[in-house]
C-alpha cells in the first residue's frame, strides 16, 4: 500500500500498480486540463517539501511519435527529454535521474529490453512504460518482469495515451509524496530521539548532583568518607558489571554505594567523631544510621531502589549483622557486593586507628571471611579482578600504591 496525496493536504491509501482517474488537481491550462504541482504541504504546522515536475524521457525511433508524445506532455506542462537510438538512451540515462521512461521496445540498433535494465540499474524507482507495435501478450509480460510499470502498443489515439499518463503519474505523484512523508516521519523521529536523548541526559546529570548534594551533607559532618564513598562506589560498580549487572540496575548499585553511610548525618558528632572505641550504647545509636538513612531515600524516586545497600550494608552472609539478621541469600546481591568492596576500602586505604594493610594480608582475609561475612560467588568474582582495577584512583600518589602492594 502507498500513501497518497488527493487534495487539501490530505492523504489516502492505494495499492501499488492500481489507479482512480480525476483525484489529481488540475486546472485549465491553454484550453487543455494541467496537473498543478504542490511545492509542499502543512502536517502538524510542519511543511514536508514535495518534487515539483518529474524527468521524463522518450525513447522511439519514429520522428513522428517523438513530437507527438512531446507535444502531448507539454499540453500537460511537462517537459522531456528526447532518445532516438539504444545509444542516446544510455547517454541520457547516465545524466540525469529520470523519474518516467516512455520506451520503445524494438529501436534499430539494439533491444528496448537493454534500456529497461539499464534504466531499473540507475534508477530503481523510475517508471517505464513500454510502447511497442508487436500485439505480444508474451512481450508484455516479459517488460512487466523486467521492472516496466505499464505496456501500451503502436499505434494508439491522442486519448489513450492521455489516459495512460494520467495513470503514470497518479502514480509517479503517489510515490513521491509517500517518499517525502516517510523522509518527514525519518526526520521528525530523529528529532524526536535527540529531544529525549538530551532530556534523559539531563534527568541523569541532575539525579546524579542530587547524590552529590547528599554525600556533601555528609561529608560535613565526617570528612574521612569524602573519598572513602567515591572509591566503594567504583569499585561496586566494577563488581557488579562482572556479575552481568547492567544498565539502570547498575546505577541504582553506583547511588545505593556512594549514599551507604548518608544515615550517619544522624548520628550525634560527639559518637561519630570520638576517637577510640566505642561503648555498647554508642555503638547501639551508631548502628541506626541503616535505617536512618533509608527512611531519608527511600521516598525520593530514583532512589528507591538504591536504599537497599543503605539499609543492608552491613548484613553478614552468616546472619550475624545488622539491622535484619538476614543470612546467605536473603541479603540482597547490591548489599553483598558492596560488602566486599567496603571491607577492601577499609583495609586498603589509611585509617584514623590504624594504617592500611598489605595487599596479601587483606586478600588472606577476604578468603578467611568467605562465607561467614561475604557471600562465596562474590567473593571468586572479587578475586578474579586484578588489583589494579580494584586500587585505581585508592590513592592519590603512586608511591603509596606501591608501598601498600609489597
Amino acid at each position: 500500500m502507498l500513501l497518497r496525496y488527493v487534495a487539501h493536504d490530505k492523504f489516502d491509501l492505494v495499492a501499488v500498480g492500481t489507479s482512480t482517474r480525476g483525484d489529481l488537481m488540475k486546472e485549465p491550462c491553454r484550453g487543455r486540463e494541467s496537473y498543478v504541482q504542490r511545492r509542499s504541504i502543512s502536517v502538524d504546522e510542519d511543511t514536508i517539501d514535495l518534487p515539483g515536475l518529474p524527468n521524463i524521457l522518450i525513447v522511439d525511433d519514429e520522428s513522428s511519435l517523438l513530437k507527438l508524445i512531446s507535444s502531448i506532455l507539454m499540453t500537460d506542462g511537462f517537459t522531456s527529454d528526447r532518445a532516438r537510438n539504444l545509444s542516446e538512451a544510455r547517454e541520457a540515462l547516465s545524466k540525469k535521474n529520470y523519474d518516467i521512461v516512455f520506451l520503445d521496445i524494438g529501436l534499430p540498433d539494439g533491444s528496448g529490453f537493454r534500456v529497461l535494465e539499464r534504466a531499473m540499474e540507475l534508477s530503481p524507482e523510475a517508471l517505464v512504460v513500454m510502447v511497442t507495435g508487436v500485439h505480444d501478450l508474451k512481450t508484455a509480460v516479459s517488460a512487466i518482469r523486467k521492472g516496466a510499470y505499464d505496456y501500451i502498443t503502436k499505434p494508439f489515439s491522442v486519448e489513450l495515451f492521455q489516459d495512460r499518463l494520467r495513470i503514470v503519474i497518479e502514480e509517479w505523484k503517489s510515490r513521491a509524496f509517500t517518499r517525502a512523508y516517510q523522509s518527514y516521519l525519518e526526520n521528525l523521529v530523529e528529532e524526536k530521539t535527540d529531544r529525549l536523548t538530551s532530556t534523559m541526559s539531563e534527568i541523569e546529570h541532575t539525579h546524579d548532583t542530587t547524590v552529590l548534594a547528599l554525600g556533601a551533607a555528609l561529608d560535613l559532618r565526617d570528612p574521612e568518607t569524602e573519598d572513602h564513598c567515591s572509591r566503594v562506589s567504583k569499585n561496586s560498580i566494577l563488581l557488579g558489571k562482572k556479575l552481568g549487572i547492567k544498565g539502570k540496575r547498575l546505577k541504582d548499585l553506583k547511588w545505593g554505594s556512594y549514599l551507604h553511610d548518608i544515615g550517619k548525618i544522624g548520628i550525634p558528632e560527639s559518637i561519630l567523631l570520638k576517637k577510640g572505641p566505642l561503648t555498647d550504647e554508642e555503638m547501639t545509636v551508631v548502628k541506626k544510621h541503616t535505617i536512618l538513612g533509608q527512611t531519608m531515600i527511600r521516598n525520593i524516586d530514583f532512589l528507591s531502589s538504591a536504599s537497599e545497600v543503605v539499609l543492608y550494608h552491613h548484613e553478614k552472609f552468616a546472619g550475624n549483622g545488622y539491622p535484619l539478621g538476614l543470612k546467605d541469600e536473603a541479603i540482597p546481591l547490591f548489599a553483598r557486593i558492596f560488602a566486599i568492596a567496603d571491607a577492601f576500602d577499609a583495609m586498603v586505604y589509611d585509617r584514623p586507628y590504624r594504617k592500611a594493610l598489605p595487599i596479601k594480608k587483606i586478600i588472606k582475609e577476604i578468603k578467611r571471611c568467605s562465607g561467614s561475612h561475604f557471600d562465596p560467588d562474590v567473593v571468586e568474582t572479587f578475586l578474579a579482578v586484578p588489583i589494579c582495577e580494584l586500587m585505581a584512583g585508592s590513592f592519590r600518589d603512586t608511591d603509596r600504591i606501591k608501598s601498600n602492594i609489597s
